[in-house]
């Protein structure tokens, strides 16, 4: 009653009471559900590169300037991509011309053979029989001995035919190979002309670009960065505490600092695993262990990836980086997590 009795009499503590009741309320009615001002807008950011080495002849976009797929970003130098191309297209041609004719003498050896083998035939038969008419004395041992060596001549002569054969086929076997080799470089070598102009692969914006006309360009090299705009995020660093309410797919309400007025909406797309908190000493490699104040832990935070949905890019275009505040569609346990924190649960 005295407690009553002085509120009633002093205005200044009664006013403050209502305003920390007021405080508290408004606090708790705030955080109902998980929300974080912990977060900010993310996209799919690329540097860009040219894919073959060469000074930049053509450039066909400005820094910051938006675009569409497939437009053209900018082009290396494409001559000696294209000598390159008629270098191996001539390669190729006489490669092939080298293959047609090895053909032409692999039917030509097999006509060979054919006239060999039959010379070999008949001059075996006819050797064949002379030895048997010598037996009878027939024939004399001199004529014997001469159809005896016309045989081995004409077998001399298929079997040099027949190896003929065999090496043409050898040589024609590693000219198709080497037409098939010379195929795929010029492919390589078209491949490597096309990528002398690169191209969005996505609508964007072109971002951080200072080059000019003349650069030179290395293979591999970032030259500036290209925003992805098909598809924007919001990452919302929010405390473990809120996690065990989150999961993916629930609706969120998105508020950026760039367009205040406006509400945003989204979906959570994943939840974040772990964060970095272990620290080695460069020293000695032994755990460093951070002094905390022990009585009030501050909670981690933990990134949620939240996919922005039926957003007008056009009206309301987006950049990397800017502040949001997150509210997450699903309940939060704001008393008992402070409580928690105090050591009171």
């Amino acid at each position: 009653m005295k407690i009553l009795k002085l509120v009633k009499k002093n205005k200044v503590i009664s006013l403050f009471i209502l305003m920390l009741i007021i405080g508290f309320a408004y606090y708790f009615w705030l955080h109902r559900k998980p929300r974080t001002d912990n977060a900010f807008v993310v996209a799919n950011i690329r540097p860009v590169s040219s894919l073959v080495s060469g000074h930049i002849t053509d450039i066909y976009v400005t820094n910051n300037q938006k675009v569409k797929k497939g437009d053209k970003l900018f082009t290396v130098y494409k001559k000696p991509y294209e000598l390159a191309v008629r270098s191996m297209e001539n390669q190729l041609l006489a490669e092939q011309y080298n293959s047609n004719a090895l053909k032409e003498q692999i039917k030509q050896g097999k006509l060979q053979i054919k006239v060999a083998k039959s010379e070999y035939e008949n001059a075996l038969y006819l050797a064949n029989q002379a030895d048997t008419l010598y037996k009878t004395r027939s024939v004399s041992q001199k004529e014997a001995e001469k159809l005896d060596k016309v045989r081995d001549e004409a077998k001399a002569k298929l079997d040099i035919a027949v190896s003929g054969l065999t090496i043409n086929e050898q040589l024609y076997n590693r000219s198709i190979a080497t037409c098939n080799d010379l195929a795929a470089r010029l492919d390589d070598a078209k491949v490597q002309l096309e990528l002398t102009t690169i191209y969005a692969q996505s609508g964007g914006i072109i971002s951080n670009m200072f080059i000019t006309e003349g650069t030179y360009a290395n293979k591999g090299v970032a030259l500036f960065s290209f925003i992805n705009t098909d598809k924007w995020w919001v990452q919302a660093n929010l405390k473990e505490t809120e996690l065990g309410n989150v999961s993916e797919g629930q609706k969120v309400s998105i508020r950026l600092w760039l367009y205040p007025t406006h509400k945003f909406t989204g979906i959570v797309d994943n939840i974040g695993w772990s964060v970095n908190r272990q620290i080695t000493s460069a020293h000695n490699a032994l755990p460093q262990v951070e002094k905390e104040n022990e009585w009030f832990l501050l909670p981690q935070r933990f990134p949620v990836q939240i996919r922005l949905i039926d957003h007008d890019n056009e009206k309301y275009p987006l950049h990397v980086g800017a502040s949001a505040t997150v509210v997450v569609e699903t309940e939060a346990s704001e008393f008992i997590e402070l409580l928690w924190q105090f050591g009171l649960w």
